[in-house]
């Protein structure tokens, strides 16, 4: 199920719980606040970050962002760290997949979805977080290998496809039975 710019996932309702009624950021806020992600992915200063960033991809009209579970696989997953720590993981983890999506439309002055820049953004940010915290995500470890075998790029146009098929399948006129 392809969802744009909607109720994201549960994780992200723990990113921007006390932003619900923010105003939407400007492009130099989430530009600021995707250099926090860049330099650091944990404490309080990350967090308001990643709060700016998925504020800012929820509102503003200058960005297109599809989350669901073919961009977002390791929201299912559990890494066995205490319930608090693993919702801050999922929570930064979705936000550097939504920066990663964001800057790259940013540069390029186009609102056009780009789950492969989210991926490796979202990779870049698991491996530091690892340094950190003791955990393995087996969805981001494929996606990893996926992108030293060079095929990241080609499965992130096959999802983007996929969940186009399924927006238009999903809006077609259903026929009387």
């Amino acid at each position: 199920m392809r969802m744009t710019r909607q109720t994201l996932t549960a994780a992200l309702f723990v990113a921007v719980a006390a932003c619900a009624s923010a105003a939407t950021p400007t492009k130099r806020d989430v530009l600021q606040a995707i250099s926090v992600i860049e330099k650091t992915v944990s404490g309080p200063e990350a967090f308001e970050a990643a709060k700016t960033i998925v504020i800012y991809a929820q509102l503003s009209d200058d960005v297109m962002v599809d989350i669901g579970p073919e961009q977002l696989p390791w929201l299912s997953e559990t890494w066995g760290l205490d319930r608090e720590r693993e919702s801050e993981c999922h929570s930064i983890l979705l936000a550097a997949f939504v920066a990663g999506n964001i800057k790259s439309q940013i540069k390029n002055e186009k609102a056009e979805d780009d789950t492969y820049s989210g991926w490796t953004f979202a990779i870049e940010t698991y491996r530091r977080m690892r340094t950190r915290d003791e955990f393995r995500s087996e969805s981001i470890e494929a996606l990893a290998k996926m992108q030293a075998d060079g095929t990241l790029l080609q499965h992130a146009k096959d999802v983007h496809l996929k969940a186009e098929e399924e927006e238009q399948s999903d809006n077609s006129p259903k026929q009387p039975a």
